[in-house]
């Protein structure tokens, strides 16, 4: 790790307004040489491996902006910017790639990962520093709407955080019915009959529906409400929502029609583990069997894709996800 362009002083003495803090990560010490130069107006860190920066984001470091490459020994940006989303302090940090990977299906990766911006190399200074203003420009607005964002991690475990703040769950179904109703929320509400078949493997009785409902009302507090009206239920109140489980799906799709390396292994570092573990009932099921089946296909398309020690681990990957 490196670091240049400190803050200065005023010429009259007095301390100056500290500058954006940019973070850039690249494994040729040229390209971050030229970007010293070219954000010399900014207080810019410098990684030239993805690994350490992702320790040292990890352990704390937050910077107002990154700009990364994706092709790198050991994990790709992609990758690195899939990890990244994982960090709540990081989630409103602008994030830009600057690669010479040129082809749309990379560029769809990198975008439907959530970066701000994809340019290319070569590139022009001018260019850069455009789209870094700009950003900048928008991270306190990001980081206000974040506020309200609601992030849910269904892949691998259960969490549901509105901001920063982590909801408690009581009961899985409720968790499982708070899933169902957000699939569900751009369509209005779902039917009692609906939820019950899919809740339950067997009718249950006339109010465990409803007591089930006051379980998720109890849970959600005053972050989103259950509104019943006649036969149907439905959830509002979340309406910025990141979910890893559609966002895999898109990622899926997109990298099995592309068959693009660095578009399979971008889709494959979403896939955390299976859906809900431990969750029961019918929809739960399903959605599990379903996303599991998404995952062997990119791990069959990952082998078929790849060549050499690439194919071997990638190779070995898939055996080791037939054996769990």
């Amino acid at each position: 790790m490196t670091e240049s362009n400190e803050a200065g002083s005023a010429a009259d003495g007095s301390a100056l307004r500290p500058r954006a803090h940019l973070l850039a990560i690249d494994d040729d010490e040229t390209n971050l040489a030229l970007l010293s130069s070219v954000l010399a107006a900014y207080q810019l860190t410098t990684f030239s491996g993805p690994h350490a920066a992702l320790a040292a984001l990890r352990e704390g470091l937050l910077p107002d902006l990154i700009v990364c490459d994706v092709t790198m020994p050991g994990m790709t940006g992609f990758e690195l910017h899939a990890q990244l989303r994982e960090l709540p302090p990081l989630r409103s940090v602008p994030f830009i790639y600057l690669t010479a990977l040129d082809r749309s299906a990379d560029m769809r990766t990198g975008m439907g990962l959530g970066a701000d911006d994809y340019l290319t190399k070569p590139y022009a200074p001018a260019e850069l520093r455009a789209a870094v203003e700009s950003r900048l420009a928008r991270a306190s607005t990001l980081r206000v709407d974040a506020a309200a964002e609601w992030r849910v991690t269904s892949l691998g475990g259960l969490d549901v955080k509105v901001g920063e703040r982590r909801l408690a769950w009581e009961s899985r179904r409720a968790a499982v019915l708070f899933l169902l109703l957000l699939s569900a929320a751009r369509d209005g509400g779902v039917p009692h009959s609906l939820v019950r078949s899919e809740l339950w493997w067997h009718a249950p009785s006339g109010n465990q529906l409803h007591a089930l409902t006051s379980r998720l009302r109890k849970a959600l507090g005053d972050a989103a409400s259950i509104v019943s009206d006649g036969d149907t239920v439905r959830l509002t109140g979340a309406d910025v929502v990141v979910w890893d489980a559609p966002s895999f799906e898109r990622a899926a799709a997109e990298a099995l029609s592309s068959r693009a390396v660095a578009a399979i292994e971008g889709a494959l570092a979403i896939y955390r583990g299976t859906f809900l573990p431990g969750a029961d009932g019918p929809w739960a099921e399903r959605t599990r069997t379903h996303l599991e089946g998404v995952a062997l296909q990119l791990l069959e398309a990952a082998v078929e894709a790849s060549e050499g020690a690439a194919r071997e681990r990638a190779e070995r990957r898939l055996e080791a996800f037939l054996d769990e």
